[in-house]
């Protein structure tokens, strides 16, 4: 058939399918282009959007810190615990339950947590053990006209006692820096006794021990043992409050002193209305840039949100069914519903979260929550004790709907250049009737792999311009084939940089799936202390101080014989043993740790910095393997790395802490001491021993 049509013709064809060729591959990379800059729009957006949430974030805790610290240290705060406890110490007490109280209990208690847990007691076991405990709590609870947000009102019981006069003479105090500090509560708990004497809204804390009652397990027994321990602010995050009824409930406490005596612990409830408040810009997601399905919200290391859902207030019938559809259990529905809150109740163990809760911060398209797929951007957070994840997010189907309109428009452009070249086609192809076979020459001498090929051009008719044209085209070729040899010699330097020798050869023959499990291996994890204050004024001074440290870690490393994994902010994680077996991988390791404590007192010295470290070894099996898609990198999983991560943040200053299975393969065991256990999901538990990092030269004094 081709042979029976004439040269014209078969140029026509050759053009047409040419320029429609053109004119797809043209749309497509215009198409791919303009999705990824759409992309990286939105992820830039949301990126600005989570760190703007952020630093509220952090700056309303810091706030509160301040505000509450203040408020401890006041004259009247001291002076109210002092009272409160006194006059707590001289109540007579009721000895037997009264009806009210129990009443109470059995018709409103135990109802509002029906439902929420599978451990609903009787009316009488909730019931306080102490006397006194029964009669604050039947004065100003059972009694106490005003309920629920109006509880604070009740002033006086008018029972006569010291106790209730005190609580006229405070409660007014008290209730104005709760809502001067927009907190949900606030208590006073004897130090001495572990009495909780006093609350603003009279929650069935009020009286109780919080050393020896139900309460002691909860979060606010954590946070006043923890005060007390400390001395110091401490807080703790959202965990399930009996007496709120098993609502979410976080705590902030700092103790009171009386000159250097401390004589109560000053607990606040924090509101996490304010924290959805931040969260959502006041509940105003369209109004704040977010569009119709834009979201920031904050997630607890439990996988669980620490924020308010936009879905769950805007659409919550839609909202319950993509539960439903994504698996969410029943019983977490049932609470997310009860409470009108998804804090505490929602699972969000996404991709985004996931990283976040690791420690690391970035962008991608994920699925959320609610199934739907989303273009998110992560970041970690250290809040209330723990590590917090704060995501930015906007449903995929929103943020690329442009991109749909922009392929319409290179559908009609293709169209008429479509029509455009036809036409030109017919046009053109009558100017060429001579054969062009010196030129085909060339062209299979070229395919064929002679660079060399060059046509003798002599003329200026249109195949002159042809033969010149393909001469162009074959210095062309030439000069980009140079550079991709170029290319390919430096793809396989940073491939040999970047990643083993082994590994960087199977990369190399092509292959993408690495996966590899080996055994003894060392994994060495230093952690530095004052890293901070390495941070120059100028970016340039960081990275050139940051680069000095770390390339002196390195080659300590190379002169030990350990394998550097990565730097991950803080910390520096290596291993021995993973490319090349060895007997004395936890040898090496200990001296490697020797010798990077030399280093940063070097430089301590030098810089001025107090700058230390910390130090976890452990030993055993481990998988590794290349893990991403868009940026590979040589992973390692296994007990023996979660281990170490999770011992290094229990190891202080100069000190070196090691697994039983580590210790077990030193010949030189001397100054390591029994430090506990370690506790690895999954993984059993682990005793853990510990001793100072010695250099060389101290251990020459």
């Amino acid at each position: 058939m081709l042979r029976r049509l004439s040269i014209r013709s078969k140029l026509v064809a050759m053009l047409l399918l040419s320029g429609i060729g053109c004119i797809a591959v043209t749309g497509y990379i215009a198409d791919r282009s303009g999705t990824e800059a759409l992309r990286q729009s939105i992820f830039s957006q949301l990126t600005t959007l989570r760190e703007s949430k952020r630093n509220e974030v952090e700056r309303y805790f810091a706030q509160l810190e301040a505000q509450f610290i203040s408020y401890a240290k006041s004259p009247t705060t001291v002076q109210a615990m002092r009272d409160f406890a006194n006059g707590f110490n001289t109540l007579p007490g009721v000895q037997e339950t009264p009806e009210e109280l129990l009443a109470f209990y059995r018709d409103s208690f135990v109802p509002g947590i029906a439902g929420l847990t599978d451990d609903v007691q009787p009316a009488e076991a909730y019931l306080p053990a102490s006397p006194r405990a029964r009669e604050l709590q039947l004065e100003y609870i059972a009694r106490n006209p005003y309920k629920g947000d109006e509880a604070s009102e009740f002033v006086a019981a008018e029972t006569g006692t010291p106790y209730d006069a005190d609580h006229q003479r405070y409660h007014p105090y008290f209730v104005r820096g709760v809502e001067r500090n927009n907190l949900s509560d606030v208590s006073l708990v004897d130090a001495r006794t572990g009495v909780v004497v006093y609350t603003v809204y009279k929650g069935l804390e009020l009286g109780r021990n919080l050393r020896e009652s139900v309460l002691a397990q909860s979060g606010i027994g954590r946070v006043f043992e923890n005060a007390m321990r400390t001395g110091h602010v401490v807080v703790e995050d959202f965990s399930p409050y009996l007496p709120s009824r098993l609502a979410p409930a976080a705590f902030m406490a700092v103790p009171i002193l009386d000159g250097n005596q401390t004589i109560g612990i000053l607990i606040a409830e924090i509101s996490k209305d304010d924290i959805d408040a931040l969260m959502t810009g006041n509940f105003d997601w369209a109004n704040v840039g977010l569009g119709e399905t834009g979201e920031a919200f904050l997630a607890g290391p439990d996988y669980r949100m620490r924020s308010a859902s936009r879905f769950q207030r805007e659409q919550p019938d839609a909202y319950y069914e993509s539960l439903v559809t994504a698996g969410v259990s029943d019983d977490d529905i049932e609470r997310i519903r009860r409470f009108d809150s998804p804090v505490l109740n929602q699972p969000v163990r996404s991709e985004a979260v996931t990283q976040a809760i690791r420690g690391q911060s970035g962008t991608a398209v994920v699925t959320d929550y609610r199934g739907v797929d989303v273009l998110s951007s992560w970041s970690p957070l250290d809040v209330l004790g723990g590590r917090w994840a704060i995501v930015a997010k906007k449903d995929a189907s929103e943020a690329l709907a442009p991109v749909a309109t922009f392929r319409r428009n290179v559908v009609q452009v293709a169209a008429g250049a479509a029509a455009v070249l036809t036409l030109a086609s017919l046009l053109f192809a009558g100017l060429f009737t001579r054969p062009i076979r010196e030129v085909l020459a060339g062209v299979n001498q070229l395919a064929a792999g002679d660079e060399k090929t060059r046509l003798d051009v002599k003329g200026s008719d249109e195949f002159s311009e042809l033969g010149r044209a393909f001469n162009s085209m074959a210095d062309e070729i030439s000069a980009r084939t140079l550079k991709i040899e170029q290319k390919t010699q430096e793809y396989e330097a940073l491939l040999r940089n970047v990643y083993p020798d082994i590994v960087a050869e199977r990369i190399k023959m092509g292959d993408t799936f690495v996966a590899e499990s080996v055994k003894n291996v060392a994994v060495v994890i230093i952690k530095f202390e004052g890293l901070n204050a390495v941070v120059g004024e100028a970016a340039r001074e960081t990275v050139t101080r940051m680069n000095e440290l770390i390339g002196d870690f390195d080659e300590e490393a190379g002169n030990h014989g350990i394998e550097k994994l990565r730097t991950a902010g803080d910390t520096y994680v290596a291993t021995c043993g993973l490319s090349t077996p060895r007997l004395d991988g936890v040898s090496r390791a200990l001296g490697f740790v020797t010798a990077a404590k030399g280093v940063v007192e070097r430089y301590r010295n030098s810089w001025d910095v107090p700058l230390t470290i910390s130090a976890v070894i452990a030993i055993g099996d481990a998988q590794v393997g290349l893990v991403g898609r868009q940026r590979t990198v040589y992973e390692v999983w296994g007990p023996t790395i979660t281990t170490a991560r999770r011992m290094i943040f229990d190891v202080t200053s100069d000190m070196i802490a090691l697994t039983k299975p580590a210790l077990d393969h030193l010949p030189d065991r001397e100054g390591f001491r029994e430090a506990g256990t370690v506790s690895i999901k999954d993984a059993g538990t682990s005793t853990v021993w510990q001793r100072p990092i010695v250099t060389q030269a101290e251990a020459a004094e």
